[in-house]
């Protein structure tokens, strides 16, 4: 009997120890916290990324960024040559197609990995963001699973209908035919789309820029160089080039879509990197961008 008793015993922690290891194993394989999607800004390749996956991995993320490369974008210059362009009156299906391709591969990967029901954050950086809007809204085909969106300085909002530059649409009518169609989030409610907005270069008058430090070798940055680059970027989107904030690329009011949650950062600028033809610029760390550490910190509890 204590030999049947023991054996008995010995079973029942076999069958213990193999079930503890079955449900660790099924631990490891849920993710501890949703899948995010990165869409890149125009230009941008999974490597600009790669610090920003690394922060948001660390957080428990499982990140899957938009496989683009240089090459991608030049699949946009067939539209140059179409009554669309020249009018203002592009849309995004087929515009956009090459990205919405990458987007579509990010999620046959979360499929595969999670299954097509797993919930997913896509963060969209710069023009990323308004790409992300028109997938969700014409080409996804199960945007409902995706919870939440995160822009991180999009150009969302048209120049003011007074502005000298709004009959310019640099997007050749595909931000408007978004905003029309996709308004405040659209297809996602409101509170589920997120607009991070930056306030790291403003320019008070012409004075102030002629007086701009052309180099500051403790910041190693040179503010004229900023400045001169945001100025025209701001006339451009926002209608005025001075006493304008924003990330000096996006003026602040550009970035943040009605109806959504805004988050405004100071001291915070548009990208970490310059694309370049090979690989990207990257940015002293003094010039503090989105996913800087401490601006990512700003954002990142509403993944």
């Amino acid at each position: 009997s204590h030999m049947r008793g023991f054996l008995q015993g010995s079973h029942m922690r076999g069958f213990l120890l193999a079930a503890l290891a079955a449900g660790a194993a099924a631990v490891a394989s849920t993710p501890t916290c949703r899948p995010v999607v990165i869409a890149p800004a125009q230009f941008g390749v999974p490597k600009d990324y790669a610090a920003l996956q690394l922060q948001l991995e660390k957080r428990g993320h499982t990140v899957f960024v938009a496989p683009l490369t240089r090459l991608s974008w030049l699949r946009i210059t067939p539209a140059t040559f179409t009554r669309a362009f020249w009018v203002g009156a592009l849309r995004p299906v087929p515009t956009l197609n090459f990205y919405f391709e990458a987007l579509d591969a990010c999620f046959a990967q979360v499929d595969q990995e999670f299954g097509p029901d797993e919930g997913v954050t896509i963060i969209g950086h710069s023009i990323g963001g308004w790409a992300v809007r028109a997938y969700l809204g014409e080409v996804c085909q199960n945007s409902e699973r995706v919870r939440r969106v995160i822009t991180l300085g999009t150009p969302h909002n048209s120049p003011p209908t007074d502005s000298l530059l709004a009959k310019i649409d640099q997007t050749r009518g595909l931000l408007t035919y978004i905003n029309a169609q996709f308004p405040a989030g659209a297809p996602l409610a409101p509170d589920q789309f997120v607009c991070v907005a930056g306030t790291g270069t403003t320019t008070d008058n012409i004075s102030e820029l002629l007086r701009s430090p052309a180099w500051d070798p403790e910041l190693r940055r040179s503010k004229l160089l900023e400045r001169l680059v945001a100025c025209p970027s701001y006339a451009a989107l926002g209608g005025a080039a001075f006493g304008v904030s924003g990330d000096g690329l996006i003026p602040l009011d550009c970035a943040l879509l009605s109806g959504c949650r805004p988050v405004v950062i100071d001291d915070c600028h548009h990208s970490g990197f310059i694309p370049t033809a090979l690989d990207s610029i990257l940015l002293p760390p003094s010039y503090q961008w989105y996913g800087s550490e401490e601006k990512f910190e700003q954002w990142a509890h509403l993944l």
